[in-house]
């Protein structure tokens, strides 16, 4: 979710004949296409974002049918408020940071475009919070399935709503930096606001990103361990092989985990490939269009994570489902 920059061509100099010339350096991708995909980006982003309220409404509402007594219930819940915090940020920065509002001017006489970037603030807060929320619930699942004895006892729902809250401070703390320090104009990019953005989004969402990758693996393999056992069972007693609830959980889990693996997977080697390479930057005479059309096409895929995850609940979990029927349709469904 970057600032939009214009393109540039940047002349550089060359020896010939012993004089001096310039050479105009062309983006790799042009401002045609560019605007292309930028426009594109806007609609299915704002579209995206809609979808994502309105999703992320009956989420929360559902679980709050549901009752908050379980952990996994807590964590979906919170992931929901994160998801529709994103929807809202998303389709307010996408409103704001483009014309006609962009050029408006509010009452104190700052640009339109600064509600923009405190928008922009929030979203790579409320993204992070997403993130934190991923990992717990695959780390919590891991632990569930690995050690289903111990679990009530390891991971209670006052650790969680204690690890949620922790979370949401930490945050907080960091995004008044970015706002406070040094305070409008917010486009204006310094050291030190690079700094909080890189405690509080870059640094935490990398590690996050890891610590789902391989709490999902080890998920996904104690689902086919398991799988495999149940089945083995039910041909000796020649019975269909069942899924416990925990089971459905996991399955849950380890879907929400795959998309969000897929869709925060193009920013995180963006930012790693920008760790790498100095140059790899917005603000190259070359690579810098790149750069951005993959941010956007990143950005997109984070705004589609958070709108989508209502199809896992609803097809995985019986009980969301009888609970969304029953709540927005007046039926409940029939127990098989």
């Amino acid at each position: 979710m970057t600032p939009e920059i214009p393109h540039m061509t940047v002349p550089l100099t060359s020896l010939t004949n012993g004089t001096e010339r310039e050479l105009p350096v062309t983006p790799i991708i042009s401002a045609h296409v560019s605007w292309i995909i930028g426009y594109v980006s806007y609609v299915l982003s704002i579209l995206l974002g809609v979808v994502g309220i309105f999703t992320n409404t009956v989420n929360i509402s559902v679980y709050w049918k549901m009752g908050l007594s379980e952990t996994t219930n807590i964590s979906f819940f919170a992931l929901s408020i994160f998801d529709l915090l994103i929807s809202l940020c998303t389709v307010m920065v996408k409103i704001t940071f483009n014309p006609p509002v962009s050029v408006m001017r509010l009452p104190s006489g700052a640009p339109v475009s600064e509600l923009g970037m405190g928008a922009n603030f929030m979203l790579y807060a409320c993204l992070t919070c997403s993130a934190w929320m991923t990992a717990v619930l695959s780390v919590e699942r891991c632990i569930c399935i690995s050690m289903p004895l111990k679990v009530k006892e390891i991971v209670t729902p006052k650790r969680t709503t204690f690890a949620i809250v922790t979370m949401v401070v930490y945050q907080l703390v960091f995004t008044s930096f970015l706002f406070l320090y040094p305070g409008p104009p917010y486009t204006v990019v310094s050291l030190r606001r690079s700094l909080y953005l890189n405690c509080s989004f870059s640094f935490p969402c990398l590690i996050l990103f890891f610590v789902v990758l391989v709490s999902t693996a080890v998920l996904v393999a104690k689902l086919k361990e398991n799988l495999e056992w149940r089945e083995k069972t039910a041909k000796r007693s020649n019975k269909t092989p069942g899924g416990s609830k925990g089971m459905k959980a996991a399955r849950s889990v380890a879907a929400i985990c795959t998309i969000f693996i897929i869709c925060f997977t193009p920013n995180t080697l963006l930012h790693v490939l920008s760790l790498v390479f100095n140059n790899f930057g917005i603000y190259d005479p070359y690579l810098g269009s790149l750069k951005r059309n993959l941010h956007r096409f990143g950005g997109l895929l984070q705004v589609l994570s958070s709108a989508v995850n209502i199809v896992v609940y609803y097809r995985i979990s019986t009980k969301y489902r009888e609970d969304c029927n029953a709540l927005f349709c007046g039926q409940r469904v029939e127990k098989s």
